[in-house]
């Protein structure tokens, strides 16, 4: 469940908007330096792997690159990298949680962490074709009303009824 956390929201705006937006990627950097930080202060739970240190890291990367990258002439390829972190990035940060936040999760059955994955894969396919297909449920005054941009393809109209 944690990991459909972290996959939904960028995969809906990717398949609604073709694009990940920063405050997507920079919840991603918030949600692996607080895993990084954790595991630097608290050991107990057994050291993680270098794949482990190196995932958590990949968003600060991200942001050194963005800070640095000259914004005169741009950086035509940090929205792939951006795009790339983000969908490489989340399934391992899925990963890392389910590793932090369910103790005996490295003695489960392989069949089970491979399910547990593959959950969150199906979570993240469902969001991006949910985004894809925005307008069969959703209206540009939704978009508008939640305060996110309305993507090109939605359908006009009020907010529909919630309640």
């Amino acid at each position: 469940m944690g990991g459909t956390l972290v996959i939904w929201w960028p995969a809906f705006t990717l398949g609604a908007c073709n694009a990940i937006f920063f405050d997507n990627v920079l919840a991603l950097w918030a949600v692996a330096t607080a895993a990084l930080l954790s595991g630097v202060v608290l050991r107990r739970r057994g050291p993680l792997p270098l794949a482990g240190w190196v995932a958590l890291s990949l968003p600060s990367v991200w942001v050194l690159l963005a800070a640095v990258a000259p914004r005169s002439h741009g950086f035509p390829y940090l929205h792939y990298a951006e795009a790339l972190l983000t969908l490489v990035g989340a399934p391992l940060l899925a990963w890392l949680l389910s590793r932090i936040l369910v103790p005996d999760y490295s003695s489960l059955p392989v069949s089970q962490r491979l399910g547990a994955l593959a959950v969150t894969v199906v979570v993240g396919g469902l969001a991006f074709l949910l985004g894809k297909f925005n307008y069969l449920f959703l209206t540009c005054a939704d978009f508008d009303v939640s305060g996110n941009n309305s993507p090109a393809h939605c359908a006009h109209g009020k907010p529909f009824n919630r309640g």
